[in-house]
């Protein structure tokens, strides 16, 4: 296949939105459990010390990573050898079966124990679905995009980092207005939930009119494919790279989850700032992160991928501690600044990382490679960082502990990203 061949841009941009509704499930989800991790450890977890109430529900939430590899490995393997499109199909009917059981799930007052074991499994299911998410939405899209324009394009797709979120603030903010904390406390987070089978079935109309993975469809043509990819990825000597894919994903990962999931509810529960407030501020971030993710993609493809992604890791290692310090102080214009400044430094990267991961891998193991790579990263560090950082406080009883675990994530990367070469005018047809 000739990746020089004409793709429309409206051809483009319905490859990018039906690959991103995947990423932006993906980060709504994480958020709106975020949100409900109060109500949910007061209705699933009854117990008298609110803190460990919210570990126990961050446990949970924990869980739900931990079908994130097994995700990866299983969807990994059907989109490389039957395609992506379809496996894209599945994963996201999967997620809103599982949103759909949460939204509806009786509590431990009615169903007893039974309630928080349900509420795991229902998480689970949900972590094995987006296993297939990431790593498959970022591959069509790099596929089907031209070689100069593939960055900026996959920085379109990331961008539901911010929309996603902005949803689920979105609704939070407007259900919360509208009938009140308690309200949300006792119905409002099911409804959040519930949404997320709108989003699937959204999701499964658009993608059944992509066409396939063009670098798919011609390696497949020549009997180019893989009969066990993730024996192929290690067997193959790629297994180097799928370590060093890791080190891009700690911090970025760690940094995103503490700023997100773990900031609402520390927030919110620990410091008592008022959740709207808390909205306000994270929605501003959220599209900061949507303007500046494709425009930083373009610069990724003009000027190379590394020059952003190191820039990115060192600039928000240096700002872990004042992010915090930032959030502590329960002002809301230094709460907006922190969550601007760091979604601005998440966009250098966004469009460039994924693209050099792609660059990296071929054809007939790209799928699960990046599958594998993203979520064993996210499950390890993404999942647990809240738990994590509300430990952190919880045996130090200092509120700004978690900037440590920040710090080790980010400078992991850094050294990741460092140790990088440029692959910046690689094809993806190999």
């Amino acid at each position: 296949m000739d990746e020089t061949v004409t793709i429309t841009r409206g051809e483009m941009l319905k490859v990018s939105i039906a690959s991103s509704l995947g990423v932006g499930f993906e980060f709504y989800d994480f958020l709106i459990f975020g949100y409900a991790a109060p109500a949910i450890s007061r209705l699933f977890f009854p117990v008298t010390n609110t803190l460990l109430s919210i570990l126990y529900a961050f446990i949970v939430f924990a869980t739900g990573y931990l079908g994130r590899p097994l995700g990866a490995i299983l969807f990994g393997h059907m989109g490389d050898k039957i395609g992506r499109k379809y496996t894209l199909v599945f994963t996201i009917s999967l997620m809103g079966i599982a949103s759909l059981g949460i939204a509806v799930l009786p509590t431990y007052y009615q169903i007893g124990i039974w309630a928080p074991i349900l509420l795991t499994l229902l998480r689970i299911l949900q972590g094995v679905s987006l296993g297939g998410e990431f790593g498959g939405g970022m591959t069509l899209t790099g596929e089907f995009a031209p070689m100069n324009e593939r960055a900026m394009w996959l920085g379109v797709a990331q961008t539901a980092q911010g929309s996603g979120p902005l949803l689920a603030v979105g609704l939070v903010g407007l259900l919360t207005l509208l009938y009140g904390q308690s309200w949300f406390v006792n119905v409002g987070w099911r409804i959040l939930f519930a949404v997320g089978v709108i989003i699937a079935i959204i999701g499964v109309y658009i993608r059944l009119r992509v066409s396939e993975s063009p670098i798919f469809k011609f390696a497949k043509s020549r009997g180019n494919l893989s009969r066990l990819p993730l024996i192929d990825a290690f067997r193959a000597g790629y297994w180097r790279k799928i370590i060093h894919g890791l080190g891009f994903v700690i911090g970025g990962t760690t940094m995103t989850y503490a700023t997100s999931v773990f900031a609402l509810t520390y927030l919110t529960t620990i410091l008592h700032v008022p959740l709207l407030e808390v909205t306000i501020a994270q929605v501003i971030g959220f599209t900061v992160l949507i303007i500046f993710s494709p425009i930083f993609g373009m610069l990724a493809d003009k000027y190379g991928r590394k020059p952003f992604m190191v820039a990115y890791a060192a600039g928000v290692l240096a700002f872990v501690y004042p992010y915090f310090l930032l959030i502590s102080t329960k002002l809301l214009p230094l709460i907006i600044l922190a969550q601007s400044l760091y979604n601005f430094m998440g966009s250098w990267m966004n469009g460039a990382y994924i693209a050099t991961l792609l660059e990296m891998f071929p054809t007939k193991v790209r799928y699960t490679a990046i599958s594998f790579i993203y979520h064993v990263g996210v499950a390890a560090f993404g999942g647990t960082t809240p738990f994590i950082a509300t430990y952190l406080i919880y045996i130090t009883h200092y509120n700004l502990a978690p900037v440590y675990w920040g710090i080790a994530g980010m400078a992991v990367t850094l050294m990741a990203y460092l140790l990088t070469k440029e692959t910046k005018g690689t094809s993806l047809n190999y």
